[in-house]
């Protein structure tokens, strides 16, 4: 098929490409704070002819030409929140009321829809973001016209026969995390060897400010001041929490922050060197040809085996996922989750090795009501208990069962994108450096550094006491690809740092996850990249019905 985006120009076209290539982070403006509170994140440089055109001039199926004004919503906007109420559960709960819309359908057709009946003051939207970075070409060799030659020479170059230690499944050209951050400081002109701190270090006073500040919306108690966190950051983090459905990058979570007086004016960077990854436009399209899409769905097929994380009886979510997946043919099996409700369900795990037979279930709630640790208004740990173990049994299946190089897992609500398939392959083959281990395709609150304009390594928030596992950041598992043959490696240090009764915010397997993330090779997608790889279903919590339920387990178990 023709070559249609990031296509060398005849005479000289590879030289014009790399200049393109070096600015265009450059020209990724951060967003402003619109007088309305809301957000304005179109990009004006990369979008102005975008912006001329309806997004779904061309849909018989929505009915609106493509002469009309475009306004996609915007962040805070009514439309932008109906928008996102009918993406995340108005097709779940009401599909009667959306027809025409499916689990896989844009922010943008939804929003047409949503003109066309004339709710929530919605405008006819604009065409649907592209990524900048497919405009290039394949990262990092079109961002740098020096990459092959001597100015960079891998940390640990590739063995003689890399085919058979490293097929298909990552970046031959980038071979350890070391190299991934070398090149993405070389693409943003920066010293390779300048390093900047992940810590935040505020005064006194500053941090006081914030911690009052957090008391006044009573997100704190007064009690907990002699803990001595970085309140700063506890109210950045807030604000990144009751915003994890918008795409929101750090930059526009810490305006959100300093407009409630709960964080700092200071700079920081949870992810280093952001303008490589943490921006909504590089969740953008691709204008895929076929005969990349026909190499993708090869690729998955020799490559992939996609699993899915499910309680038995949650019908409503397993239909939800299996539609969403159904839709792009995608080859799946249900695992059973762990109910940590049902009659020695607790026993069941830890016999079948699940959970440790050591781990004293009440010496960690107890610890859990610990006040320093913020979680007695949780409830019980059983459903987070039961979310671990699931995690843990699936992991054991697979690692025994499955003969391909990848595996992909699913929690049950979630729904991929429509071009998943494609996506994952680029993912794989152009941004994700072979030392990999784990990788997480929608990280929410994430804290590492830009490795290449999809991908985060992620890193342990060192602003955060252990005692607390460094927790509230790279929260989510709704789609956790694992290296097959690395699961075992993988698992002994996770659940180490999982069940570890003097920690209980380690429970949360994402928590625990980072937290170890010095030992193990994790990477990342930044959910501030829209729409990414998947979008979220809201059809409620197992893990919190769960905990909610408070069962009383023994003092021995």
């Amino acid at each position: 098929a023709a070559c249609r985006k990031g296509c060398p120009a005849p005479g000289g076209g590879d030289e014009l490409r790399m200049v393109h290539a070096q600015s265009l982070l450059s020209r990724i403006t951060v967003p402003e704070v619109a007088t309305d509170n809301s957000f304005v994140t179109e990009d004006e440089t990369l979008h102005g002819e975008a912006k001329q055109k309806a997004a779904v001039g061309h849909d018989a199926t929505i009915g609106i030409t493509a002469s009309k004004q475009c306004r996609t919503a915007v962040f805070g906007s009514r439309c932008y929140q109906r928008v996102q109420w009918v993406m995340h559960q108005g097709i779940v709960q009401h599909p009667e009321g959306y027809p025409n819309i499916s689990l896989t359908s844009s922010f943008e057709k939804v929003q047409a829809l949503l003109y066309r009946k004339k709710e929530a003051r919605c405008h006819v939207p604009c065409a649907e973001k592209m990524d900048p970075s497919a405009r290039v070409g394949p990262w990092p060799s079109a961002y740098l016209s020096d990459f092959q030659q001597e100015t960079h020479k891998p940390s640990n170059p590739m063995p003689e026969d890399p085919e058979r230690l490293y097929p298909e499944i990552c970046n031959r050209a980038v071979p350890t995390d070391t190299d991934a951050i070398f090149i993405a400081a070389k693409v943003i002109q920066q010293d390779p060897n300048q390093t900047t701190s992940p810590l935040w270090t505020l005064s006194e006073s500053a941090l006081s400010s914030c911690f009052d500040a957090l008391l006044a919306r009573k997100v704190v108690h007064p009690k907990e001041r002699k803990y001595r966190r970085n309140w700063c950051w506890v109210g950045l983090k807030e604000i990144c929490h009751r915003h994890l459905g918008d795409h929101l990058s750090w930059a526009e979570i810490q305006r959100l922050s300093l407009a409630v007086g709960t964080t700092s004016n200071s700079s920081f960077h949870p992810i280093q060197k952001p303008q490589i990854c943490d921006r909504q436009v590089f969740g953008g399209m691709s204008d895929w040809s076929q005969s990349a899409w026909a190499r993708a769905k090869s690729w998955f097929a020799q490559h992939v085996n996609v699993y899915v994380l499910s309680l038995p009886n949650g019908s409503v979510r397993r239909t939800t996922i299996r539609t969403a997946l159904d839709t792009l043919r995608i080859p799946f099996e249900f695992v059973n989750g762990v109910d940590m409700r049902l009659p020695g369900g607790l026993e069941a795990a830890k016999r079948e090795g699940f959970i440790p037979t050591h781990f004293n279930v009440t010496e960690a709630q107890a610890a859990a009501s610990n006040p320093r640790n913020g979680m007695a208004r949780d409830g019980s740990l059983m459903g987070t208990l039961g979310c671990a173990a699931a995690h843990f049994r699936l992991q054991n299946r697979v690692a025994e069962s499955n003969p391909k190089d990848i595996t992909l897992v699913f929690e049950d609500d979630v729904s991929p994108e429509e071009d998943f398939i494609p996506r994952l392959w680029r993912l794989f083959t152009q941004d994700l450096p072979c030392d990999w281990q784990v990788v997480s395709l929608h990280s929410r609150c994430p804290f590492g550094t830009c490795v290449s304009p999809h991908l985060t390594r992620v890193q342990p928030d060192v602003n955060e006491p252990a005692w607390r596992c460094h927790y509230g950041v790279n929260w989510g598992t709704f789609g956790m690809v694992y290296r097959t043959k690395e699961i075992r490696n993988v698992q002994r240090l996770w659940k180490q740092a999982v069940f570890d009764e003097k920690r209980p915010r380690c429970l949360d397997v994402d928590v625990a996850l980072a937290s170890i993330s010095d030992r193990v090779r994790f990477y990342a997608v930044p959910s501030s990249q829209n729409p990414g790889f998947l979008k979220e279903m809201f059809v409620g919590s197992a893990r919190w019905e769960i905990n909610s339920h408070k069962p009383n387990p023994s003092t021995h178990v």
